[in-house]
């Protein structure tokens, strides 16, 4: 009887642990997710700008002319179109990189745009995108 209860007592234990295990890692693909979603916002938000060749111009966020204008931005919490930090977000941090590039023989703009999690280094959504340039 002693030797039935220990060894039903380290199979519980054993199966408590995964369960322990499965229950702390359920949240991963919502906040994996919800970055994506933010990294696509704000790539739709820069591709829906002209590339131009000009420095940014270190206008406020909603008053923005060109793509370049957003490179260097890192948002934490992200920010909406406006530039209001997006509630229940302050977890995420948004950053974005803009550059010049050529894709076959067309110059324009590459467009990075990154999203993590602060608290679980394994989040991480990363986008890039390119636009032509204005002439």
């Amino acid at each position: 009887l002693v030797i039935i209860i220990v060894v039903l007592a380290a199979g519980l234990v054993g199966i408590f642990t995964v369960y322990n295990q499965t229950i702390a890692r359920s949240a991963d693909p919502m906040l994996q997710q919800q970055a994506l979603a933010i990294a696509e916002g704000y790539m739709e938000e820069i591709l829906g700008l002209p590339c131009d060749a000009g420095a940014p111009t270190g206008l406020a966020r909603g008053t923005r002319q060109s793509s370049h204008d957003y490179d260097g931005d890192d948002d934490a919490p992200p920010l909406d179109i406006a530039g209001q930090a997006m509630p229940g977000l302050g977890d995420y941090r948004a950053g974005v990189d803009v550059s010049g590039a050529t894709l076959s023989g067309v110059p324009g703009c590459e467009i990075r745009v990154t999203v993590t999690h602060t608290r679980d280094a394994g989040v991480r959504a990363t986008l890039t995108g390119f636009t032509a340039e204005v002439n």
